[in-house]
């Protein structure tokens, strides 16, 4: 095939796919959830099919994602011995499963705090939402007229 031609296939699926290798998150995601049955691919390899497929044929169902990487260069993209046909919906459902039961937001977490270990991000201050916070409980003598409040600090 024509390199040139394969560079159009690839298109910017190809930044996504490197940019995602370059940072690790398939090295997070292997650690966070192990391939502990005897499927082919790794979840990380099918998070990263997700996010490519995402950006280009999203709003599909699971049972299509076979479809769309059928028109692209899969090897390319996710990885040696990696076919379409490994990606079923079965698989993604399996993997969608994995990073329900570990939390979705700690997996979020845990590799945003990975690529910033690693990056140098220039990161100075971290925003928390205090809103999601809550205190119960009594607290007395704190206010001066002998109310019950709590003391900010």
């Amino acid at each position: 095939m024509n390199a040139d031609i394969y560079a159009c296939i690839v298109g910017h699926l190809g930044l996504v796919a490197g940019i995602y290798d370059a940072l690790g998150i398939g090295e997070v995601i292997d650690q966070a959830l192990p391939k502990n049955r005897h499927h082919k691919l790794p979840h990380s390899i099918v998070v990263k099919a997700m996010i490519l497929n995402t950006l280009a044929f999203c709003g599909q169902r699971l049972y299509m994602y076979v479809n769309f990487f059928k028109t692209v260069p899969v090897e390319h993209l996710l990885g040696n011995g990696v076919s379409a046909e490994d990606l079923t919906d079965d698989v993604l459902g399996r993997t969608l499963d994995a990073i329900h039961k570990y939390g979705a937001t700690k997996l979020y977490n845990a590799i945003v705090n990975y690529i910033m270990q690693r990056q140098s991000l220039g990161t100075e201050l971290i925003h928390v939402d205090t809103t999601n916070f809550s205190v119960h409980g009594k607290y007395e003598g704190d206010a001066p007229d002998s109310t019950d409040s709590i003391k900010i600090c």
